[in-house]
């Protein structure tokens, strides 16, 4: 009874703060080839081009959007392309749950000097709110994001992609570039290839559990959930261990009461960014601030970061800091700057 009790409140935890939405519509799913536009599929699918590439490279099995008909004339790739990873739970239209996906993001950067060409997001785990507990960093998901980035990047051209990820996400993808061997607690693995850290430009994490999630507990000790185990995010699991730098208890200094910073920096690519909140209700737990806290940091910071945005109050909490912020994101990856 009590593994059952635990399973539902972590699950209940992901879908706080995920009230029903008036969802934006995509701005070009109905689009046709007109002149001067380059055709965007929507939300539910790869464009045909992308798609004949992902199956010659033998990436079939990769699902998601992004792309178009072509790559070039009103297609041409001239923005670094932008690579969406979704949370726990979710799937990369937002089907799966209430404010979820990147429609919005997607629109804004649509309305906004981007094409359907440079806009991607890849599908991994399992979606809807009922699996958020069981979700975790698995050898499977780690490889479906680790062949989804080389691909937008060998298939645009460009010799960097940037990425912006949410929640699990955020943690995936950290896991995803360092490449190597992976191995989850099963003992499934898998070879991904050397590390992609070069062909990152940009890194924009939304709400992740960088240092583990207070509501997993610690491991060994942590309460029983695929979410919160060993390759989940439990706090100083060999997961989170291994991609904090191998060091446990996340450097913290008990003898000084200060922070140190972890021995291999959480930086992802040239530019690093976080999107965190105060209000973060499962990042924090509601009307518990403190709870943000892993090792004297809020779990979402990322060390070695260029900058950030920091929210305290709603509508920033989990799903709020990525529906909210679509702007700041397209600053952080265009520009370089966060507002």
């Amino acid at each position: 009874m009590k593994k059952i009790i635990i399973t539902l409140t972590v699950a209940a935890a992901f879908i706080l703060g995920a009230c029903a939405k008036t969802e934006a519509p995509d701005l070009q799913s109905a689009s046709g080839d007109s002149k001067g536009v380059c055709y965007n599929p929507g939300v539910n699918a790869f464009g045909s081009d992308f798609q004949s590439y992902l199956n010659s490279t033998g990436n079939s099995d990769l699902t998601g959007f992004g792309g178009s008909t072509s790559k070039t004339g009103d297609c041409l790739i001239v923005n670094e392309p932008v690579v969406f990873i979704h949370g726990n739970g979710d799937n990369a239209s937002g089907s799966a749950m209430p404010m979820g996906g990147w429609v919005t993001s997607r629109n804004y950067f649509l309305a906004n000097g981007y094409k359907s060409s440079e806009l991607y997001a890849v599908n991994y785990g399992l979606s809807g709110a009922t699996n958020a507990a069981l979700n975790y960093h698995t050898a499977a998901n780690i490889s479906k994001i680790y062949r989804f980035i080389v691909a937008v990047k060998n298939y645009s051209g460009k010799a960097k992609v940037d990425v912006i990820a949410h929640s699990l996400g955020v943690t995936s993808v950290r896991a995803a570039v360092k490449g190597g061997t992976y191995k989850e607690y099963t003992g499934t693995s898998v070879y991904l290839g050397a590390s992609i850290n070069g062909i990152v430009d940009t890194f924009v994490g939304i709400s992740g559990a960088n240092r583990g999630l207070n509501s997993c507990g610690s491991w060994p000790l942590n309460n029983w959930t695929p979410t919160c185990g060993p390759t989940g995010l439990s706090i100083n699991n060999p997961f989170l261990v291994a991609i904090n730098g191998g060091s446990a208890s996340m450097s913290y200094s008990y003898w000084t009461w200060s922070y140190v910073p972890n021995t291999l920096s959480m930086k992802v690519g040239s530019y690093t960014y976080s999107i965190m909140s105060y209000a973060d209700e499962l990042g924090c737990l509601p009307v518990m601030p403190t709870y943000c806290y892993v090792y004297a940091r809020h779990t979402s910071y990322l060390d070695g970061q260029n900058g950030g945005l920091t929210f305290y109050s709603y509508p920033y909490g989990h799903m709020g800091n990525k529906e909210q912020t679509a702007a700041n994101q397209l600053k952080m990856v265009k520009n370089h700057t966060t507002n």
